[in-house]
């Protein structure tokens, strides 16, 4: 598997888990694990790129 897979396997899987954990609503569930799932993704693809670009 590439890097960007197992990155984006894994961001899935801990905001599955986060949202289940943090939060009591199925709307808010959802809404928050997509959140935590694009800043987690989108931070990762960022900061590869800064340290590439060093």
């Amino acid at each position: 598997m590439s890097h960007l897979a197992l990155l984006v396997a894994f961001s899935g899987l801990v905001s599955f888990v986060f949202a289940l954990l943090l939060r009591d609503e199925p709307g808010e569930q959802r809404a928050f694990g997509v959140k935590v799932f694009v800043a987690m993704v989108v931070g990762a693809v960022t900061a590869g790129w800064l340290l590439g670009r060093i």
